[in-house]
């Protein structure tokens, strides 16, 4: 789903400290990102989005609806969408969908690589 531009990153999770975290690592690494705060909003910015997302990171726990509804509706929307996916430990882990994640606590270098891996380095 590669647009013109630097890559476009979709970061959805309601904890404000890990959203912004996240968002201000992604674009200091040169990529476009939005973040949202709830599986909802999440997919609503996926679906009003002028210009398509290239990755999608999401949290499984969250009000409104969990990241394993959005993985599936993302999934269902748009096909080879690639999507990253962070889990607690202690909370049931996604298991509807198979997609990569990373448990926390996690390193930023390992959300950096990750996004790497899924998607490449910003143009």
């Amino acid at each position: 789903m590669r647009s013109d531009g630097p890559p476009r990153i979709l970061v959805v999770d309601d904890e404000p400290a890990v959203r912004q975290l996240l968002v201000r690592l992604l674009q200091t690494e040169g990529y476009e990102v939005v973040g949202v705060n709830d599986g909802e909003a999440g997919l609503t910015a996926a679906k009003t989005a002028g210009k398509p997302y290239d990755l999608v990171i999401t949290n499984n726990c969250m009000p409104r609806m969990t990241g394993a509804e959005l993985v599936a509706h993302l999934q269902a929307l748009y096909p080879g969408l690639p999507i990253l996916h962070l889990d607690d430990l202690s909370r049931p882990q996604l298991s509807e969908v198979a997609v990569p994640t990373l448990f926390k606590p996690f390193t930023l270098e390992a959300v950096s690589e990750a996004v790497r891996r899924l998607i490449g380095n910003p143009a």
